[in-house]
């Protein structure tokens, strides 16, 4: 499968529109899913927005009432397809404020951590996972390689 068959909605809230590069974004999409050699293709959603949103969905879906920079929700149920023949993923979440102060901390560019947060989100979508030692290594290999597959190796976390 080629990673032009996946698809990738992007919706950025009107007051971060001139800090988001959607195409970065759709690139490190495209690159974490075209890492997993997928049969079908799939459709991922991103939405770039506030910390006040964020913090309200991790309260409702995760019960912690705390912003965080990323979220994701998988909607990858086997079996259901749209008429395209694709299948959902799922939807990413990512506060700008907070990806912003994350990039001041680990000195990258908004940019950059917009990228590797997509790539985080991406592969949660996928079932990885990083609550155990093992499983946070191999999360990072991951971000690497799909974050240099789209051209953005300086994103990925040291």
């Amino acid at each position: 499968m080629t990673a032009e068959r996946h698809f990738v909605d992007i919706q950025v809230d009107p007051a971060f529109v001139h800090r988001v590069d959607v195409d970065a974004l759709e690139r490190c999409v495209r690159a974490t899913l075209a890492s997993r050699r997928l049969r079908i293709a799939r459709v991922v959603a991103i939405h770039v927005t506030d910390s006040r949103t964020v913090r309200r969905l991790n309260r409702r879906f995760r019960g912690e009432d705390s912003t965080t920079d990323v979220l994701s929700f998988n909607t990858d149920f086997e079996g259901l397809h749209r008429p395209d023949g694709s299948a959902e993923l799922g939807e990413i979440v990512i506060a700008l404020p907070v990806a912003a102060r994350g990039a001041r901390e680990r000195a990258v560019t908004l940019a950059e951590e917009l990228a590797l947060l997509t790539v985080h989100g991406t592969l949660h979508l996928l079932g990885f996972d990083h609550e155990e030692a093992e499983e946070d290594r191999q999360m990072k290999e991951l971000e690497r390689i799909a974050l240099g597959r789209a051209g953005l190796e300086s994103a990925a976390r040291v």
